[in-house]
C-alpha cells in the first residue's frame, strides 16, 4: 500500500533497500540449481536457480509466467478506494544471474540479480521532484501538486494495441482510447502546456486475449498488446502488464474487471466507476509512470472512487511526469 509521495519516488528510483533473501547467485550459473515447474516462489528464486521456464507465485497469490531474459514485466493495478492494495510488481530475468523480483518497497529474488537489476533501474532514472503531502482532511489540489514518479521504461513507438469487447460491462472502447489519448501529443492542463511523443493507435477488434490473469498478475507475452475484461481480484479495478527490455516497453496488456459496475456517461451515478478516468489511470502506467500518494489528488493516485470523472483529466504532477519521460 503507498501512503506517500516519498514512498512512491522512492519505489520509481529502485532505492528502497527492502530485504535482500541471501542467495547462491554469485555462484556460476553452471553450478546452480534449477527451478522449474508451475509453482516458483520467492524462496526458490533466492537461491540464485537457473530458471528457463516457469510460474512463478507470489505470497499473496498472483502468477506470473517467467519472462523471457533479458526481459522485464511489471504488473500495475489500480484499486478501488478503501480496498486492499497488493502493489505494484516487476519480475526481471536476467538469465545467467538469476530473477530479480521487486514488489513496492522491496526487492526480492537472486541476490545477483536484484544487484544487476538495481543498477541497471537507476541508471534509467534521474531523481524525480516530490511534492510535499498533506496529512490532513483538506482536499489537494491536483493543479498544485507537482508529484510524479517513473518507472523505467518508456515506448520508442507508437503502442499499437486491439480491443477484445467480450464480457465487456459497457461499450468500452473509445472511453479507454481516450484514457490513453489524455496522455499523448500537445496536452495543456493547470495552466502547463507540453508535446510529448507518447503516442498510441488503436487496431481494432480482436478475439486475442489480454496477458492479464485473473489474479492480477500476467502470462506469457504474445508480441500484442490487448485490452479485454474478466475477473479481478476483490477490490481491483483494473491491471496494466508491460513487458519491457533495457528500459524499452514492448508490449503492453490490460484487463478491466468484470466484478464491478462501470459507466462511460458524462455525467456518472450510482455505485458505478467510471471507465474513462480509470483508463487515464492504467495508460499512465503503460505510457511509463508509477503512483503518487492517494493524497496527491492526480490521476496517477492508487485507488480511485465511484464516479470520479475529475480523473479524467491530467493534473500538474501527471503533466509534469508524462513530459519527463516523453
Amino acid at each position: 500500500m503507498r501512503t506517500s509521495s516519498v514512498t512512491a519516488g522512492a519505489v520509481a528510483l529502485g532505492i528502497a533497500l527492502g530485504a535482500v533473501v541471501t542467495s547462491t547467485g554469485a555462484a556460476p550459473a553452471s553450478a546452480a540449481p534449477t527451478c522449474r515447474g508451475e509453482r516458483i516462489t520467492l524462496a526458490d528464486l533466492a537461491t540464485g536457480c537457473a530458471v528457463s521456464s516457469g510460474t512463478v507465485v507470489l505470497p499473496d497469490g498472483r502468477h506470473f509466467a517467467l519472462p523471457a531474459p533479458g526481459t522485464t514485466v511489471a504488473a500495475l493495478p489500480v484499486a478501488a478506494t478503501g480496498a486492499s492494495d497488493d502493489g505494484d510488481v516487476s519480475i526481471t530475468n536476467t538469465g545467467r544471474a538469476g530473477v530479480a523480483v521487486h514488489v513496492d518497497e522491496v526487492w526480492k529474488g537472486s541476490a545477483a540479480a536484484v544487484r544487476q537489476e538495481r543498477a541497471a533501474l537507476r541508471a534509467r532514472l534521474t531523481a524525480t521532484p516530490q511534492a510535499a503531502t498533506t496529512t490532513t482532511a483538506a482536499k489537494p489540489s491536483s493543479c498544485t501538486n507537482k508529484t510524479y514518479s517513473k518507472l523505467g521504461f518508456k515506448w520508442s513507438a507508437p503502442v499499437n494495441w486491439s480491443y477484445n469487447p467480450a464480457g465487456q460491462k459497457v461499450s468500452g472502447a473509445a472511453a479507454i482510447r481516450a484514457g490513453a489519448d489524455a496522455w499523448t501529443g500537445g496536452i495543456a492542463s493547470c495552466g502547463k502546456k507540453v508535446t510529448t511523443s507518447a503516442a498510441e493507435r488503436l487496431a481494432g477488434n480482436t478475439t486475442r486475449t489480454s496477458g492479464v490473469t485473473a489474479t492480477g498478475g500476467c502470462g506469457a507475452s504474445s508480441g500484442a498488446s490487448v485490452v479485454g475484461w474478466g475477473s479481478l481480484p476483490s477490490g481491483t479495478l483494473a491491471v496494466t502488464c508491460v513487458w519491457s527490455r533495457s528500459g524499452v516497453a514492448v508490449e503492453v496488456d490490460q484487463r478491466y474487471t468484470t466484478g464491478q459496475q462501470w459507466s462511460v456517461a458524462t455525467t456518472c451515478s450510482g455505485a458505478r466507476f467510471d471507465l474513462r478516468g480509470v483508463a487515464t489511470h492504467e495508460w499512465g502506467h503503460a505510457f511509463g509512470l508509477g503512483h503518487t500518494a492517494q493524497n496527491s489528488g492526480l490521476v496517477m493516485k492508487p485507488a480511485s472512487t465511484t464516479c470520479e470523472t475529475g480523473q479524467r483529466t491530467l493534473g500538474l504532477g501527471d503533466v509534469l511526469g508524462i513530459d519527463a519521460v516523453y
